[in-house]
């Protein structure tokens, strides 16, 4: 299915959006993220193979919760999605829309995938340090790995993980994120590259791949030094499907801001946090063990938002990360180089 998204500027939404769905039954203001168990055996396979796919996290009810605040947000754009649906990569894409938009603020705080996090690395708190909404993607993403994970160290061992919450089941013939098993071992690949080459960066001692065809309501977890890839329908039109994706970083315990310097497209806001200071603000929220009385206030008030300081300072960290940029437009096929060592 082709999601043709206005993006003209009179038809945007740009405060605080409300999508009117409700909660499933039970859950009140406050309370804890619903629990959901994890296995030692789950948890052994995340650490040994870098990546996993939990069955079954959302029930019925919050999966039809996710799916109308998804539809909802594509029928009502933000002006925060403008450049990336502009860009022609996917019908709809934003990052932040836990801010701009309260059902997925609610969905972070509420539904049982904070819990399944924690189970994953046994963590004590986390907090969200990205989140990016995605729907249909055009263009096939090639081998690569993820380092847009806020200003966080998201490649160390047990400080971060990735995740993906599916909302529709992956097509037969396209769609499935693949990963290299135990690629996020590998030595070679520097935190600033994007874009991989498996022959020149020493990926071709990972030869199991690891193909998962999601259904609905299924959860993706991996480390973000993970190799993956995923190849979109010939076409860039899902015809009678949907790929609908909730996805994002968190990070693990006692994070630390770390930005560097660098781009960071979640870190647009004003914190006042400096390197090294401990990851504690609204704008980076705690999800488990529950969330923070006072930093659902700040974002229910519209105050976890981009500001021109944030901008300001997430574009001074453009020439540091010019390489990521020019490793990002060879993932998605944009820099027109080819790649070798590629596995199909």
């Amino acid at each position: 299915m082709k999601w043709e998204v206005d993006i003209a500027p009179w038809e945007l939404e740009y405060g605080l959006q409300r999508a009117p769905v409700r909660l499933p039954e039970g859950i009140k203001e406050g309370d804890p993220p619903q629990p959901f168990e994890i296995n030692e055996e789950q948890r052994q396979t995340l650490f040994d193979d870098g990546a996993i796919v939990i069955p079954g996290l959302l029930t019925e009810e919050w999966l039809e919760y996710l799916r109308a605040s998804t539809d909802w947000q594509v029928q009502h754009p933000h002006f925060w999605s403008i450049a990336g649906v502009a860009s022609g990569l996917y019908d709809y894409i934003q990052r932040s829309v836990w801010a701009s938009n309260k059902a997925f603020a609610d969905f972070l705080y509420y539904s049982p995938l904070a819990s399944a996090l924690a189970g994953l690395s046994n963590a004590k708190e986390l907090r969200l340090s990205t989140d990016l909404l995605m729907v249909n993607p055009n263009k096939g993403f090639k081998w690569h790995q993820d380092n847009q994970n806020g200003p966080i160290d998201a490649f160390g061992d047990n400080k971060a993980l990735r995740w993906w919450v599916t909302m529709d089941d992956c097509p037969p013939d396209h769609g499935a994120p693949v990963y290299l098993k135990g690629s996020h071992r590998n030595q070679k690949v520097t935190s600033d590259m994007v874009f991989v080459d498996l022959e020149r960066d020493g990926l071709l001692a990972y030869p199991e791949l690891l193909e998962f065809r999601p259904k609905a309501g299924d959860l993706i977890v991996w480390h973000a030094r993970s190799i993956h890839k995923i190849d979109g329908p010939t076409n860039q039109d899902w015809e009678a499907s949907k790929r609908r994706v909730l996805g994002g970083t968190v990070a693990i315990d006692d994070a630390r801001y770390l930005a560097g310097g660098r781009l960071l497209f979640s870190d647009m806001g004003s914190h006042g946090m400096q390197d090294g200071d401990p990851l504690v603000h609204a704008l980076f929220p705690k999800i488990y063990p529950s969330s923070d009385p006072a930093e659902r206030a700040e974002a229910a008030a519209g105050r976890c938002t981009r500001t021109w300081e944030g901008v300001t300072r997430m574009w001074g960290g453009m020439f540091k990360s010019m390489a990521e940029m020019s490793s990002f437009a060879n993932v998605v096929n944009l820099g027109g180089a080819e790649q070798k060592g590629t596995r199909s």
